[in-house]
């Protein structure tokens, strides 16, 4: 009966009183808004409105950062109200003519109140090598399982330029409690590894009193992401140009769920590229052009119909995908062109990094490589006229390895390190690519 009692006055001075509630600042993230060599942008959060919100931002040095001069910029501040879960304060800035290849110190927070250690961050260089990891969808039991391959990519590639997820982050785009997952998955990671998110089917729900889906409430407040993309679209269809490669982000449940969307975003999609200067082009969205899963989803022609000329056309080196939870890789998918033996259209993969698995029908099977029932992240490294792909199992086993060379004639040259023929596939302990 005590026990009841104190429970119950404990909630009502959290949920009565917001004197409780905390500024302290929480899911602090590194994203980019404008070109990544010269401009960074960091946003957190809080559950009560702050007086003073303030960004640091230094130079780093090895120095006290007392003795360093900071450099100003502006706040923008947004709040996000769900009447059954909470009230939280987002704020933001957006750093702009930094230095390419330089290191900077910061941190975040109340003027007058809790601020946040301080932590850093470096802008990619103007030229040279880049590498970035890459991950399918977290989505189910974030915390318990999708933190070991984050952690493990990190561990793996503590350097890398950025951490992309190809979409369902959470199960439930609405959910609070299930992005408060997802950031303690991702610990102090994106605090100066910046994060490269794509939208998935989940992250689209139904608000409460709403029959239609939308995007999850907290997506545009908590990344800054370019407005560069369709109108309508902006934040969850957009492109960075970084070194010498472009990399395009596509909304694939938006141009599922409408032929006008799908028309939109292919015409958008096709001008990127015909004005794209760069050596590397990589595109990135959710549901893939190809699919052999087993379970309720399936293809998705319409989608092959519209994207797929438009990679083989100008020429798409590497197309990153998730939703299938299962692994997939395969470089001799073309619609529209003949490639040589040897050498590569787009190359096609699709991957998943948390525990959430389906099979794979092998009557359907579209891929070179495969792995059923395996959390993996990947490695991408590219320098000059060589792109290396490198897929690990969470426990750091290589499991799929190619290098795309640039070919000044042609098709790029593909070269296979690890094959199916050789190495054996993971599979469902007994030993089927199907649970079905």
């Amino acid at each position: 009966m005590k026990k009841s009692i104190l429970f119950f006055s404990l909630w009502i001075l959290i949920h009565l009183f917001p004197v409780f509630a905390q500024n302290n600042p929480q899911h602090i993230i590194l994203t980019w808004k404008n070109a990544p060599e010269t401009s960074q942008a960091v946003t957190w959060r809080s559950e009560k409105p702050l007086d003073h919100p303030i960004v640091e931002l230094y130079k780093s040095s090895s120095s006290p950062i007392e003795s360093l001069s900071k450099i100003p910029f502006l706040l923008d501040s947004t709040k996000v109200s769900l009447a059954d879960q909470g009230t939280w304060y987002y704020y933001s800035a957006n750093f702009e003519s930094l230095n390419p290849g330089t290191s900077y110190t910061y941190r975040v927070g109340d003027l007058d109140s809790e601020m946040s250690p301080l932590m850093d961050f470096k802008t990619p260089k103007e030229k040279g090598g880049l590498r970035f990891l890459y991950l399918g969808d977290i989505q189910n039991d974030i915390y318990k399982w999708g933190t070991r391959t984050i952690r493990a990519a990190y561990q793996h590639s503590p350097h890398s330029a950025f951490m992309l997820f190809a979409g369902d982050c959470v199960n439930d785009g609405h959910q609070n409690s299930q992005w408060e997952e997802w950031f303690d998955a991702l610990g102090f990671i994106p605090t100066h590894m910046p994060i490269v998110p794509v939208t998935g089917n989940h992250e689209y729900d139904e608000l409460p009193g709403s029959d239609e889906e939308s995007l999850s409430i907290f997506w545009q407040s908590q990344f800054e992401l370019p407005l560069n993309g369709p109108k309508g679209l902006e934040e969850s269809v957009y492109f960075y140009d970084i070194q010498s490669i472009k990399i395009i982000v596509l909304n694939s449940l938006m141009a599922l769920q409408s032929e006008e969307d799908l028309s939109y975003q292919t015409e958008w999609l096709e001008k990127v590229l015909q004005e794209n200067p760069q050596e590397w082009t990589i595109v990135s969205y959710h549901h893939p052009l190809f699919s052999s899963r087993d379970g309720k989803h399936g293809q998705y022609p319409e989608l092959r119909d519209a994207w797929q000329p438009v990679f083989e056309k100008y020429g798409v080196d590497l197309v990153l995908q998730g939703h299938d939870h299962m692994y997939g890789r395969s470089s001799k998918q073309s619609q529209s062109i003949e490639v040589p033996d040897g050498q590569a259209g787009p190359v096609y993969i699709v991957s998943v990094a948390g525990p959430k698995m389906y099979g794979i029908k092998k009557g359907d099977r579209w891929m070179e490589r495969a792995a059923v029932n395996t959390q993996l992240f990947q490695e991408i490294s590219i320098e000059k006229d060589k792109l290396e792909f490198r897929a690990f199992t969470v426990e750091g086993e290589l499991y799929d390895s190619f290098d795309l060379i640039k070919n000044p004639k042609g098709f790029n040259f593909f070269k296979e390190h690890i094959n199916s023929a050789s190495t054996p596939e993971k599979t469902f302990p007994n030993g089927t690519y199907s649970n079905k």
